[in-house]
């Protein structure tokens, strides 16, 4: 039987490379070779130590393109050797709820499970066995690069789904990783009239203006936040804030601060700490918190697909934003890289376990 490398990480820094059997696939699923592995904000929190785990150690990996390398029973609209993207296998729905039946799958009460047992994606492994319905071809013109940050541009399409039309309007983005940027990015394709992008370092906030994903760009050891958007907007404040980073800084309250009055706040920061909003300032302006959980579908579209279009039509450019490339066997340095963003530059790291990757 065929071998292969794979990573199982065993919580902060411990990533070990081993190889085990190239997994067969069963009926409905999809053997594929992974190109591109991209390290998400969600990896980085394990890696630091802020999200413990009780499946040590684990795989991951979630943002991933590959190739077909074999399919199982039932599977004929893909074929070996087709370009693929992977829709992130933790995102799987039960397919019988209340909000599975809506297209929700994304807050389905059992999702990620399948036949009993948790699913995750494994990107960071040369092989990954993925159910056929959330294996999407690649047109030619789509790097594998560009597809594995489908997932990103899908979480900026499900938030931008949620929130008011933003056509015309001043929005704001706290943030200034590849979350950010693909978000603004997703913006601007919808028609937002300025987009001012809220980051903690002058060199991420540049790389998002020159990437098209920012009007405006503010750096916080430079100005006041709430203070510069306050101004950017004559006084009202953004219509739409949309917090990004999670992790353990109070950014809600900042968000609600810099939002205009029956404004919205939009979080898909993933916070490993709690935050604390000052209700009276959130009352007065009857600021609308919501939350926005990776992405399903919007009116029976798939959100992935509609992000995967955008990337086609040339609407968004993930060009810029992937800035540094690493082997398999440089995981550990990859890890490191995207750790440390204010030594290395870092955006959005790619992880490539197959030498041959093509692009």
């Amino acid at each position: 039987m065929a071998s292969m490398k794979t990573a199982y990480f065993y919580g902060g820094k411990d990533i070990r490379v081993v190889e085990e059997d190239v997994p067969i696939p069963g009926v409905g699923e999809v053997l594929f070779k992974v190109m591109s592995a991209g390290i998400c904000g969600s990896d980085l929190h394990n890696y630091r130590g802020h999200r413990t785990r009780d499946d040590v150690p684990w795989q991951q990996g979630h943002e991933l393109s590959g190739v077909v390398a074999a399919v199982g029973d039932g599977v004929s609209d893909l074929a070996v050797g087709q370009r693929v993207g992977i829709e992130a296998e933790h995102l799987l729905g039960c397919g019988e709820c209340r909000w599975c039946l809506a297209g929700q799958y994304h807050v389905c009460p059992e999702r990620g499970v399948r036949h009993g047992a948790k699913q995750g994606s494994h990107g960071f492994s040369q092989y990954d066995i993925c159910v056929a319905g959330n294996v999407t071809p690649l047109p030619d013109e789509v790097s594998f690069d560009a597809a594995a940050l489908v997932d990103c541009y899908a979480c900026g399409v499900h938030a931008a789904n949620r929130a008011p039309d933003v056509r015309g309007d001043v929005v704001a983005i706290i943030g200034a990783g590849a979350i950010a940027m693909t978000l603004g990015q997703v913006l601007k394709a919808r028609g937002a009239g300025t987009v001012v992008l809220v980051g903690t370092r002058r060199q991420p906030v540049d790389v998002a203006i020159a990437a098209g994903s920012a009007d405006i760009g503010v750096v916080t050891s430079e100005q006041d936040p709430v203070g510069a958007v306050i101004d950017a907007t004559d006084g009202e404040g953004a219509a739409v804030t949309f917090e990004t980073v999670g992790g353990q800084t109070q950014l809600i309250q900042q968000a609600v601060e810099m939002t205009r009055r029956a404004g919205v706040v939009s979080v898909l920061g993933l916070f490993t700490k709690a935050q604390t909003v000052d209700p009276v300032v959130a009352m007065e302006k009857e600021i609308s918190i919501q939350w926005s959980n990776s992405f399903s579908t919007f009116n029976g579209e798939s959100e992935f697909a509609t992000a995967l279009g955008l990337i086609v039509s040339g609407s968004v450019d993930p060009g810029l934003i992937v800035t540094d490339h690493f082997s398999f066997d440089e995981i550990g340095e990859a890890f490191a890289t995207a750790d440390d963003k204010r030594s290395s530059g870092a955006i959005r790291v790619m992880v490539h376990p197959s030498p041959d990757r093509g692009d």
